[in-house]
């Protein structure tokens, strides 16, 4: 029997990661073992996050700073200036390796706040529970063809741990920058000086000077070159815009988290990141620390036939300049997105503005899924939060939209919303107040919920209830029966907080995922 495991710990308390209050951030948590990607697509289309194995959701009306999921539409993302600048300054790089002095001053807003989640993430709360050994157990306490099934789906996941990316046109193109000549749009100015009033007009004085060597007139010229800028290049076109002499070689490898542990190279530049970047003190990092937020997930590894060529699950894309690791992105890839889990980089390229760049070679990434899979259009970047200013930068990759907390609907953030969570931290968005949550747990959905109870036994929650070994009251209503096991044992039966867990997972998962309890 292959199943999802969830052991909800109800609500939470912490430090908050944004305003840097005490127990002043709410949420509701729960830790998961073997989600399916569908089944966290689900979570996170509510407002659910995870760190490792461990999924929270922020309680929005009560705490301190409101968190909004946020997803840009990347087959229609549009580039700004601050991100062709950006480009362009990492292919100079690449072509010459000359860093600009005056590039050290450029806004890099995006990387040093893009991870500011995890610099104060929230506390996960300890637990003796193993929901890895719970389910290895009870998976060996089955019948034999049970356990005949259960050993195909370990020969399964040892293949996983082995997978290698179809090398595609476009998955190649995912991993390493083309050599594609493209020698015309190569740079003109010097990188050697800056651009000063008289460099400018000693450029102006060789083009007429080479225009009129070739008889054309600067009017037929300047006509021409307005044609060739009226086609905007893409973000595609940028990222290839690379030669074979480049000085350097920039590549990107896709690596399932599945089949890694800690290694020193994402080590050295997690602990480097984490102590210059945020200020963090040597000592409280680890390859513990990095393990369990950053390798281990809470998602399955999933090959569809027909799916994404790279699998679905969790991800770590490695950058390496030539033979360097300088930085490692950790995505997600789920049915309809690629998720932004956390992105660390080698401080002493800080003038590459690497998360604003890697941010982009992600929504790249989406763009090239695409091309294999319609479904897959969306780059999720987590949480936007509105009252922390220095995380609003992420409503600059538009079209962005934010999750309704109340109805579930997506909504494009416009200047309207904004002046809103101006006006008040929390807000619906979803102006339509008709629009419900279409996938809205009930009451009535109780009899669909499957618990695992103390280790052994799947039931369904009326099988649970049922279960009561109290006299005369067999013919009883489940709430009933519920309310006089408590008055006569003194115990509760979680029927209060099963319900809340349900709520906030939805029908779907809730009927989907299987509730621990343990009554040991």
């Amino acid at each position: 029997m292959d199943y999802s495991l969830i052991n909800y710990y109800g609500y939470q308390k912490s430090r908050c990661g944004y305003c840097k209050g005490v127990k002043c951030s709410n949420s509701h948590g729960m830790h998961a073992y073997g989600l399916t990607p569908q089944e966290y697509q689900d979570l996170i289309d509510r407002g659910w996050r995870r760190a490792g194995l461990y999924c929270y959701k922020p309680d929005n009306i009560k705490t301190c700073c409101p968190c909004y999921t946020i997803k840009c539409d990347a087959l229609e993302f549009k580039l700004t200036k601050t991100h062709k600048k950006i480009l362009r300054r990492m292919n100079r790089f690449l072509r010459d390796g000359k860093k600009e002095q005056h590039e050290e001053r450029i806004e890099n807003s995006m990387d040093t706040e893009r991870n500011c989640e995890e610099s104060g993430i929230i506390d996960v709360p300890k637990t003796d529970i193993n929901l890895a050994d719970i389910v290895t157990k009870t998976r060996e306490n089955c019948t034999t063809n049970l356990q005949n099934k259960q050993n195909a789906q370990i020969k399964n996941v040892s293949q996983d741990a082995n997978i290698a990316i179809p090398k595609t046109s476009a998955s190649s193109q995912l991993c390493e920058n083309s050599e594609q000549n493209d020698s015309s749009q190569q740079c003109e100015i010097s990188l050697e000086r800056p651009v000063c009033k008289k460099a400018k007009q000693m450029r102006l004085e060789r083009r007429r000077t080479k225009l009129a060597l070739r008889g054309i007139s600067e009017e037929t010229a300047t006509a021409s070159k307005s044609k060739i800028q009226n086609k905007e290049k893409s973000l595609q076109d940028y990222i290839n815009d690379t030669t074979a002499s480049d000085k350097h070689k920039l590549k990107i490898l896709l690596v399932p988290s599945v089949t890694m542990k800690p290694n020193s190279d994402e080590f050295r530049i997690y602990s480097k990141y984490q102590t210059q970047i945020h200020k963090d003190s040597p000592e409280s990092l680890s390859y513990h620390r990095l393990e369990r937020f950053l390798y281990k997930s809470c998602l399955k590894m999933i090959e569809p036939v027909n799916g994404a060529p790279t699998g679905y699950g969790s991800f770590h894309q490695q950058y390496w300049l030539d033979d360097k690791l300088i930085a490692v992105g950790v995505i997600d890839i789920l049915p309809y997105c690629v998720s932004s889990v956390y992105f660390f980089y080698d401080p002493d390229y800080s003038f590459l503005s690497l998360g604003t760049y890697a941010s982009l070679r992600e929504i790249e990434f989406v763009q090239q899924l695409s091309t294999h899979v319609d479904a897959i259009k969306y780059y999720y970047m987590g949480f936007y939060i509105h009252s922390c200013p220095k995380m609003r930068y992420k409503g600059k990759l538009a079209p962005s939209y934010l999750l309704c907390p109340e109805s579930y609907s997506w909504c494009l953030l416009t200047q309207e919303i904004r002046d809103k969570l101006d006006e008040n931290k929390y807000q619906r968005l979803n102006s339509n107040l008709s629009d419900e949550d279409p996938n809205k747990f009930e009451i009535r959905d109780l009899d669909k919920v499957r618990l695992l109870v103390n280790q052994r036994h799947f039931v369904t929650y009326p099988q649970y209830i049922q279960s009561f070994k109290i006299k005369h009251i067999d013919n009883i209503l489940d709430i009933i029966r519920s309310r006089i096991y408590k008055e006569i044992t003194g115990e509760n039966d979680d029927r209060d907080i099963i319900i809340e867990y349900c709520k906030l997972v939805g029908k779907k998962c809730a009927h989907r995922l299987t509730y621990f309890k343990n009554d040991i």
